[in-house]
C-alpha cells in the first residue's frame, strides 16, 4: 500500500481540474479543484483518481467516491485504507447509479470527475482483450448511459463549479456526441434552470491538446453470410453458415433507423 501505479492518462482529470481558473481569480496557486474543495467522484472505482484528488483537497476538504458495483467499491475502500494517506476519513461512500444520484441541493460540489463507464477502445494497446470484443454497438449502446450520468453531474455542480468529463474511447459517439446531448437537456431544464459551457482546458507543460471534431458518422455492423468458394462443377467443398460482419456507416438518425440499427437515438450524430 506504499506505492499506487496510475497512468498519466489517467492523472488528468484531477491534474486538470486542480490547475485551471476562472476569468475572474487572481489566485496562481489554486484551481477549481483546491485545499478545502467539496469533490464529487461520480464513477470512482477502482479509485486512483479519488486518492489523487484527496491529495488536493486536503485536511479541510470533502470527497464523495460513489460507485454502482458494490463489489468494486469495497475494493475501492480497501486499497484506501491500505494506502495509509493521511485525511482519508475525508471520503465518503455510496453505492448509487451515476445517472440517477441524489442531487444535494443545500450543498452542491465545487468539482466533480466524470469518468464514466466507456467501450475502452483507446487502451487496445494495453489490454489484448478490447480489440476482439469491440463492435460500433458498445459505444453506440453507452451513449445514453454516458449521457444521463453528465447531466446528472451538472446538476451536482454549484454555481461556478467545474467538472472533468472523461472516457477511455477515442470515438466521437462517446466524447464529443455525450458531451453536445448533455449540454442539449441540460439547456431544456426548468427546476432549476442551469447554465453549463465547455471551457478552455488550462495548459499543462508538455500535454498536447487538440479540438475536438465537430463533424463523424456512427458505425454499426450488419451480418451476413460468409460467400463459399466453389469448383468447376460449382459445387463447395463444405457448408459454411457463420455470418461475417460489414462495418455500415451512417450520417443520419433517419438513415440508421431505416436500416435497422439498434441503439439509435438522434444524439448519436452532430448537433
Amino acid at each position: 500500500g506504499n506505492i499506487a501505479r496510475q497512468e498519466l492518462g489517467s492523472m488528468l482529470p484531477v491534474l486538470l481540474l486542480s490547475r485551471g481558473r476562472n476569468n475572474k481569480e487572481n489566485s496562481h496557486t489554486h484551481g477549481w479543484m483546491k485545499p478545502g474543495s467539496r469533490v464529487l467522484d461520480l464513477c470512482a472505482s477502482p479509485g486512483s483518481k479519488t486518492l489523487q484528488a484527496l491529495e488536493v483537497v486536503g485536511a479541510n476538504g470533502r470527497i464523495k467516491a460513489n460507485d454502482i458495483n458494490a463489489s468494486r467499491l469495497e475494493s475501492l475502500r480497501e486499497a484506501i485504507q491500505r494506502s495509509n494517506v493521511p485525511n482519508s476519513n475525508r471520503i465518503k461512500y455510496s453505492n448509487i447509479d451515476a445517472s440517477l444520484y441524489p442531487i444535494p441541493i443545500e450543498k452542491l460540489f465545487d468539482a466533480i470527475i466524470t469518468d464514466v463507464p466507456c467501450s475502452g477502445d483507446g487502451t487496445i494497446r494495453k489490454d489484448s482483450q478490447i480489440l476482439p470484443n469491440w463492435t460500433p454497438k458498445t459505444s453506440n449502446a453507452l451513449h445514453s448511459l454516458q449521457a444521463k450520468i453528465l447531466v446528472r453531474a451538472i446538476q451536482c455542480l454549484k454555481p461556478g463549479g467545474v467538472l472533468c468529463y472523461s472516457t477511455c474511447s477515442l470515438n466521437p459517439v462517446e466524447n464529443e456526441a455525450v458531451v453536445a446531448a448533455a449540454l442539449n437537456r441540460v439547456g431544456t431544464l426548468k427546476r432549476p434552470a442551469i447554465q453549463a459551457e465547455v471551457i478552455p482546458l488550462p495548459k499543462l507543460v508538455g500535454l498536447k491538446l487538440r479540438p475536438g471534431v465537430i463533424r463523424w458518422r456512427v458505425a454499426d455492423y450488419t451480418y451476413g453470410r460468409l460467400d463459399i468458394a466453389k469448383d468447376g462443377n460449382g459445387a463447395s467443398d463444405e457448408e459454411d453458415e457463420s455470418e461475417v460482419p460489414r462495418l455500415n456507416w451512417y450520417d443520419s438518425f433517419d438513415a440508421a433507423t431505416e436500416d435497422g440499427m439498434e441503439h439509435t437515438v438522434p444524439s448519436l450524430w452532430p448537433p
